[in-house]
């Protein structure tokens, strides 16, 4: 498939996977939460307060840049995330991440160079690949983006936004470090350029390093987050946090969809106010890290232990050693499902398999892992 600007549109490997998701015994692709953590009770017990609170009113077209009641408490909710609204900063509420992403690359990427960690998450490296002229890799370990790379890189090349997923990275699992997220801080004063922080597994995790935004002087990073993972995905509300400027075009152009719910960012700020996000941070960050603990010793017990160790969030990013494709059908065949790799990757990652812990249950994780060394071991 082609754009209106001629570049191609490929059916993403998220997607591509979900769609076998019924064939799966074993399903180690999915990127959504796990079902039974979803409050169900709770939201549908905000959406009887809103429509009985505010009746016709929260069923309208939403605002510019989102209804004032979440704007306050997402502003309650940012120290929560080790942030602050300082002078000349404004929050933008979104459709979830995602739209987010596409909002800023609307804005800041038309024709300009971006730099993104090689692996990066597809569905957001898409929108990126069709608004800018080149999307450049950078190199990404156990402590995150090479930082000494990007500088590198950035002595011979105009940068426009470097994309980073800096928590419980989406597909390699991998958290940056705290030194590197201060040097990414003071590069981007420096040479000029735009962080895009995309940060949606902070409020499902425990013990990481502060945002680089927190470390942002002079409006330099461009923060997304989202409350899809600790909340629901379903409700798709996000939000956005950037320098006025940038705020107020984004805001515009978020108007021009009128895509976000007004009557979930109503429902999401009942739960925020009444402190029923904010409790769910260490019982998904137990329940995850359980469960990714079950994948990486399953995965070592097989002999599989090509990989970076994940230290939060769904996912593990696996080298098979074969081609993933090939791999990925042959297992599917015994009920396993994961997601082929290479896509993620800008160069390389043909023989990846991003592995996800979000909706398997613990025994279904030990069992996929013995079919993929059954599915690896024959000729």
């Amino acid at each position: 498939m082609v754009s209106r600007i001629g570049k191609e549109i490929e059916l993403s490997p998220v997607e591509m996977a979900s769609r076998y998701s019924s064939r799966a015994l074993y399903n180690l692709a999915a990127g959504s939460p796990d079902p039974s953590t979803i409050p169900v009770g709770e939201i549908m017990n905000s959406y009887d307060r809103v429509l009985s609170d505010l009746g016709p009113r929260a069923l309208g077209y939403p605002g510019a840049g989102g209804q004032e009641s979440l704007v306050k408490e997402i502003e309650n909710f940012l120290p929560f995330l080790g942030l602050s609204i300082r002078k000349g900063e404004r929050l933008v509420v979104t459709s979830g991440a995602q739209h987010a992403i596409e909002l800023i690359a609307k804005y800041l990427l038309e024709n300009e160079v971006v730099v993104a960690e090689n692996p990066t998450f597809v569905e957001t490296l898409t929108p990126m690949k069709l608004r800018s002229s080149v999307v450049l890799p950078v190199s990404l370990d156990e402590r995150g983006m090479s930082v000494d790379e990007l500088e590198s890189l950035t002595r011979t090349v105009k940068v426009s936004i470097v994309y980073i997923i800096p928590n419980c990275h989406n597909p390699a699992g991998v958290t940056t470090c705290l030194e590197r997220r201060k040097r990414l801080a003071e590069l981007a004063e420096e040479r000029n350029f735009y962080i895009l922080e995309d940060d949606p597994y902070r409020p499902i995790s425990t013990g990481v390093p502060p945002p680089v935004k927190s470390f942002d002087n002079n409006g330099r990073v461009i923060y997304v987050s989202t409350f899809s993972k600790i909340l629901a995905p379903g409700l798709r509300i996000g939000f956005i946090l950037a320098n006025q400027e940038v705020a107020e075009k984004l805001a515009l152009l978020e108007q021009n969809d009128f895509s976000t719910s007004t009557i979930n960012q109503y429902v999401v700020a009942d739960l925020l106010k009444r402190g029923v996000i904010q409790g769910r941070t260490e019982q998904l960050s137990s329940h995850y890290g359980r469960k990714m603990k079950i994948l990486v010793e399953s995965l070592r017990e097989n002999r599989l232990d090509d990989f970076n160790p994940p230290s939060c969030g769904f996912f593990l990013l696996l080298n098979l050693h074969k081609d993933a494709d090939s791999v990925f059908h042959t297992a599917l065949t015994k009920g396993l499902l994961f997601v082929p790799a290479g896509p993620f990757f800008l160069r390389g990652g043909e023989t990846y398999a991003r592995l996800s812990v979000a909706v398997a249950q613990e025994e279904h994780i030990v069992k996929g892992v013995r079919v993929l060394k059954e599915v690896l071991s024959q000729d």
